[in-house]
């Protein structure tokens, strides 16, 4: 295929060829993209990195400012959403962050393909491969959560999938039962919290991976040129102000979630009525993420001959340091030659590209042992061939998509003949090569090769157009130039370029188009935002749409008290709990559930999903839990009546024996004022602290001489339940008068006994 280059160790290795295939058959169906805008400078797909980098901003920045307004807890998370939607600039804003966040999945997918097709993911460039697939996973555990948050119907289904997933683990269960399967009397504010530490911790991370992701680089671009921020951004807005996010009804354990817009690009794990067994489906998604983090290593190729650096040629210009796109190259003192630096390789940076091969003026570096002066040979023979040939050079990346017909061989061309010659990429092209070409006998000389921003090797086709416009040295010497034509142009274009050349020559991704020319990109943008809404939109019916649900919940310690029954406690007696479950007189649970020790106490952990046919039936529940049981504990036992796509949801866990400090200490520190008792948000328990109230340190002392005749405990108890009896001098009458509503007997008990604490 060429000179100066072992085509053959670059092209013989199968999953090379593999990858060719792949790319002709992408670009094929990228072409249709590629006529709408009209020039490859406007197409989107070559800027599909910065383009999610910039997306990623965009979300970031309006996840910020919803947060100011998100509240956690199961009702106060879907209340503070719907508050915000019902404001039109939080409205707005919410729908900027949610089609930001499908279209930057879309785009890093995309991003993720080219680069597979390219060829960029092995070699020295594992590094960037892996954190962009472990990114892309860390952008989707981001938006499920952040759907998750909301408390809605998705929610509800994302739960239904969470209890398929881990409920069949002790842990998995005990999780479940404590902050989803049995939230009767609960806020839900520790597992919303959980939700949105993962949420806003797994977006610092993707933030920590893109620094690694972009380390290795030189010269790395974070976002897109201008016009491409201006026209997604103005875009993304227009789209969120004609078509709101929206709501959905709440989250409802009295009914299954029923049908709502899927949106496949984050919820794609839920299956069809979610009857695929989860282990199929998760065991699938692992290997899949697994396998393309690891690709670097499963498709591995013979190493690539690095740049190897003739230390007695090299004069130390830095002019290969400075053009090298991957830092593989570095200046280091010389001690035993007449120059004071010596160009030194990085051997984990190196791609093999040829980038550095065309900035050295003294032909010192070459590609493995293949000499560099054999490419000078060849061209200066070609140049010779025929009357006024037309020397084209072109890269390894269309060279190859060609199959090689072209290469090597002479192309009538009217009275012109042509000869191409392959080098691993444009940059490696030296402009004295050019002017050796000339002065051979060449009468014309084209470089041809990859499109602005879509170089294979990132910076190949922006620097020799810039050493052909004498913008960067080293640079063509005036006499060439108007002998020199450039072409950046996809490899579908190879041919056309090669019989029509000089129609595409700016390779300056940076340079502003015409408004005109923007249209287009508009229109082009504006298509993908429908499709993407069209997508996300589409229906799904959850598990059981039209049918009947009874669900029990069971965390009991055998012979313990539970909670509404005057079932007499024999702890002492205790054994594993067996539930047995009749439908119309049909047993349809008899199951023993094991004994295992959470917080220091042998307890069951149970929880049955339970499908009826809509209508009247009689159910009951039984419990045997201690030994020498004769008859089952009745735990319900009558009538119920349900309709198509309603639950019927039992729970049972044990009464509480007294109060307890620690889990009054937790209520203390919830900050949700509403949904619970919130005493951190108006009292400090540093001494001499005001918040809004008075600091709590020391409480308990000044409460047993507060009243007189009053108990510490029964006027602490008092002051939450009645807040206005007895208000502190000096102190407003402020205190919410609804804590006896909003929280158990129990909770204030446990309330007391931690403020009790507080000598």
């Amino acid at each position: 295929m060429g000179p100066s280059v072992d085509w053959a160790l670059r092209t013989s290795n199968r999953v090379r060829r593999a990858l060719i295939r792949l790319e002709r058959a992408t670009l094929r169906l990228e072409q249709p993209v590629g006529k709408a805008v009209g020039t490859p400078r406007l197409n989107p797909l070559y800027h599909t990195g910065t383009i999610s980098v910039f997306l990623f901003a965009i979300v970031v920045a309006t996840g910020i400012y919803v947060t100011f307004f998100f509240q956690y807890g199961f009702e106060a998370s879907y209340e503070a959403v719907t508050n915000l939607e019902a404001n039109f600039v939080g409205r707005v804003i919410r729908g900027i962050h949610r089609y930001a966040s499908m279209a930057l999945v879309v785009t890093s997918l995309l991003h993720g393909w080219r680069m597979l097709f390219q060829d960029r993911f092995r070699g020295a460039r594992w590094v960037a491969w892996v954190t962009g697939a472990v990114m892309m996973l860390f952008v989707w555990v981001i938006g499920v959560t952040g759907y998750w948050l909301i408390w809605d119907r998705r929610s509800q289904a994302l739960n239904d999938l969470l209890h398929r997933t881990i409920g069949g683990s002790t842990r998995g269960l005990d999780f479940l039962l404590d902050n989803i399967l049995t939230p009767v009397a609960k806020t839900g504010w520790p597992f919303i919290l959980l939700l949105f530490f993962i949420h806003a911790g797994l977006s610092i991370g993707v933030g920590a991976l893109l620094y690694y992701h972009l380390k290795r680089l030189n010269r790395p671009l974070l976002f897109p040129p201008r016009y491409w921020m201006t026209t997604i951004g103005v875009g993304i807005a227009v789209v969120a102000l004609v078509w709101p996010a929206g709501m959905l009804d709440p989250a409802d354990l009295h009914r299954v979630s029923g049908t709502f817009p899927l949106d496949p690009f984050f919820l794609f794990l839920l299956p069809p009525g979610l009857r695929l067994s989860p282990g199929v489906v998760w065991g699938a998604f692992v290997v899949v993420v697994g396998g393309l983090t690891a690709l670097p290593w499963i498709l591995r190729r013979p190493p690539l001959p690095p740049i190897v650096v003739d230390a007695e040629r090299c004069t130390g210009c830095t002019l290969c340091v400075a053009d090298c796109p991957y830092g593989a190259l570095e200046m280091i003192p010389n001690d035993h030659g007449p120059h004071r630096q010596l160009a030194k390789l990085v051997d984990d940076r190196c791609v093999s590209c040829g980038i550095c091969i065309g900035s050295c003026p003294v032909e010192a570096l070459t590609l493995g042992d293949v000499p560099a002066e054999e490419l000078w040979d060849e061209t200066r023979r070609l140049a010779q061939t025929g009357p006024s040939p037309r020397i084209v050079f072109t890269c390894e990346r269309h060279a190859e998509f060609t199959g090689g017909s072209f290469l090597g061989e002479f192309v009538a061309d009217g009275e012109e003949p042509v000869h191409v010659v392959p080098v691993t990429c444009l940059g490696m092209v030296h402009p004295d090569l050019i002017a050796a070409a000339m002065d051979s006998g060449a009468g014309e000389v084209q470089v041809l090769g990859c499109p602005p921003s879509d170089c294979a090797n990132r910076e190949g086709n922006t620097w020799t157009q810039a050493r052909i416009d004498r913008t960067r040295v080293p640079r063509l010497k005036k006499p060439y130039l108007d002998a020199v034509r450039s072409d950046w142009v996809p490899p579908t274009e190879f041919t056309r370029s090669l019989t029509d050349p000089g129609r595409q020559p700016v390779a300056d991704p940076c340079e502003r188009p015409a408004a005109s020319k923007l249209v287009r990109v508009g229109a082009l943008v504006a298509l993908a935002t429908v499709l993407s809404i069209a997508a996300s939109m589409i229906p799904f019916a959850a598990q059981g749409s039209d049918d009947a649900f009874v669900t029990i919940a069971l965390d009991h310690q055998g012979g313990a008290p539970i909670d509404g029954f005057d079932f007499p406690p024999a702890i002492e007696h205790g054994t594993a709990s067996h539930l047995v479950v009749d439908v119309d007189g049909d047993r349809v649970v008899d199951r023993t559930y094991d004994l295992v020790d959470i917080d220091g106490a042998p307890r069951s952990l149970a929880y049955e999903r339970i499908e009826v046919t809509p209508g009247d039936h009689t159910l009951a529940v039984g419990l045997f839990d201690r030994r020498d049981q004769a008859e089952p504990l009745r735990l319900f036992d009558g009538p119920i009546s349900l309709e198509g796509g309603e639950v019927f949801p039992l729970s049972y866990s044990d009464s509480r024996i007294g109060s307890r400090a620690d889990v009054g200490k937790s209520l203390f520190f919830e900050t949700t004022l509403g949904h619970n008792s919130g005493c951190r948000v108006c009292h400090s328990l540093v001494p001499g602290k005001v918040v809004v109230g008075p600091s709590l340190d020391g409480v308990a002392t000044r409460a047993a001489s507060r009243v007189p005749g009053m108990s510490a405990e029964d006027y602490l108890r008092q002051s939450i339940v009645d807040p206005g009896a007895y208000v502190v001098d000096g102190f407003p009458d402020a205190m919410l008068r609804n804590f006896d509503e909003l929280l158990t007997d129990q909770e204030i008990d446990d309330l007391v006994a931690f403020l009790l604490t507080l000598e």
